[in-house]
């Protein structure tokens, strides 16, 4: 009974050691879901991911088409099951994106669109036989939409529609191509259009499959410039602006590659191969992330990269593949496409108060100091609160605020006031820093704007201003999608209580030996 007693006794400063020092400290607040056994995630490194949850379609089950949310370990924390009615909707392109809303569009080929909320309601829909690939929402509330379905001469490649479903704008590809060598072209289609994004500048980018093409058009319905990828490889899919200007592409069939070229010298400046064609189904989709890596579908994969072609995160659909013919023969199959996908990030943006926080400061003016990251920062900005007057002692103040040329290529920053004029007395320094709202594909809407918060508490005296520690400070996230996390820097207390944890496992372990003695 003594030995029971003295294990449990010893139990509990181990347990607290544990509690403290395993469990992080500053751990984010991160979702979690239910595990889903045809998904397993083979590769992660949380330090080089542009961590969040990911939203793609996933169809690989016959029979059974939905929508799906998960965290980096791969649990299901949303799911959307497409009914009766239009789970065979699923090809050619069956494309998801997240809105500003929450909402989330969800294109359904040789069907049309629907909206549906985060219960699975449907709030809006458009009805088009000829859609297919990819639809965009813009920021004036229209619906920028592909329709390469089984496409002729005749029918419009790209349309716009308002919400009440009428077409404000529209581009025929006949009015371009309808020559030589584009003329006769058939397959699946006259050109099989599978992308469509509208440019800051207005202009919408279209990709048309079957010419080996991706091409800018005016308003007007004007070509004003075109990219032949032939000489690169065939099939693009999915072309999107980068932040420094430059156009992501997929191409297919082998080698599948994923290519980034400049648009204005039309050179190579980076591209990703894949290796692993035996296990590859077919790439469709890369979307660059605001912290330089590339999240990419494969098929049977989405994998994230980081510039330098390192596989940083990795969750595959289980028992498919194309060697050993596991449940589905991925040559034979359409089914299992992973075919599109989007990361939504829950980082907030990194900075951290480095003054008022230890130090000296003069009672006449505080240095207002803060560390950050550009990754994705729109804006800094802070107030003073006097506790002794219990008021506010400054009104907003911006620390920083980056500019976003054509709200998607940086270009520069301005800096605001960082020194403040304060009479004695106790303050809290109220830090907010806003995300940039990376829009993914359509990197110029944003989409999700998270706002961070930090604080730190100092005494102004007629010598100089004291900061004391808080315990501990709190960082407050809220995005436009409704998710709130919440992340708390490290204080003195915890190492105070392991320490203790540990003179008491020191001293029962030296009991325990002399009672053995």
């Amino acid at each position: 009974m003594k030995q029971i007693r003295s294990s449990l006794f010893l139990m509990i400063p181990l347990f607290i050691i544990w509690l403290i020092i395993v469990v992080p400290v500053s751990a984010l607040v991160v979702p979690t879901g239910t595990p889903d056994p045809d998904f397993t995630v083979d590769i992660y490194q949380p330090d080089k991911t542009w961590n969040g949850t990911t939203l793609f379609p996933d169809y690989h089950k016959e029979g059974l088409a939905r929508v799906i949310e998960v965290n980096m370990q791969g649990e299901i924390i949303w799911e959307y099951v497409l009914p009766d009615d239009l789970k065979r909707y699923t090809n050619p392109g069956f494309d998801i994106e997240l809105l500003p809303n929450n909402n989330i569009l969800i294109l359904l080929p040789n069907k049309g669109l629907v909206e549906i909320d985060r219960n699975g309601k449907i709030v809006w829909s458009y009805l088009d036989s000829k859609v297919s690939h990819d639809a965009d929402r813009l920021p004036n509330g229209n619906t920028l939409i592909n329709r390469g379905n089984e496409d002729t001469k005749d029918t419009a490649q790209a349309i716009e529609v308002d919400p009440q479903g009428n077409i404000v704008w529209q581009w025929f590809a006949k009015s371009a191509y309808n020559k030589e060598p584009f003329s006769s072209i058939y397959r699946e289609g006259w050109s099989h259009a599978n992308a469509v994004m509208r440019l800051p500048n207005g202009n919408t980018l279209v990709s048309l499959r079957n010419f080996n093409l991706t091409v800018e058009v005016n308003p007007n319905g004007a070509v004003v410039w075109q990219y032949d990828w032939s000489s690169v490889g065939q099939n693009p899919h999915e072309p999107e602006i980068l932040p420094n200007g430059n156009i992501l592409v997929c191409l297919h069939p082998r080698p599948y590659q994923v290519v980034e070229i400049n648009p204005k010298t039309n050179n190579i400046v980076w591209k990703y191969i894949f290796q692993d064609h035996g296990n590859l189904g077919t790439n469709r989709d890369a979307d660059r992330l605001p912290n330089g890596n590339i999240l990419i579908n494969d098929g049977i994969k989405i994998i994230e990269i980081t510039p330098a072609k390192e596989i940083v995160w990795q969750i595959s659909v289980k028992n498919l593949n194309s060697e050993t013919g596991n449940d589905i023969d991925i040559k034979k199959s359409k089914t299992f496409w992973l075919y599109k996908s989007e990361r939504i990030g829950y980082m907030d943006p990194q900075f951290s108060i480095t003054s008022p926080q230890q130090g000296m400061c003069s009672p006449k003016e505080i240095d207002i100091s803060i560390q950050y990251s550009d990754v994705d920062l729109n804006r800094i900005w802070y107030r003073i609160y006097d506790r002794t007057g219990n008021k506010w002692a400054t009104d907003n103040i911006t620390y920083v605020s980056n500019n976003w040329k054509n709200a998607i290529t940086f270009a520069g920053k301005e800096t605001g006031q960082n020194k403040v004029t304060l009479e004695n007395g106790d303050y809290t320094l109220h830090v907010w820093a806003s995300s940039n709202g990376w829009g993914d594909e359509n990197l110029y809407v944003p989409v999700k704007v998270i706002t961070a918060e930090k604080i730190a508490d100092f005494k102004v005296t007629s010598d100089c201003a004291i900061t004391k520690p808080i315990s501990p400070a709190s960082v407050f996230t809220t995005s436009s999608a409704g998710i709130t996390t919440s992340q708390s820097t490290a204080a003195p207390l915890p190492w105070a209580l392991a320490l203790f944890g540990i003179i008491i496992v020191g001293f029962v372990v030296k009991k325990r030996k002399k009672q053995n003695r």
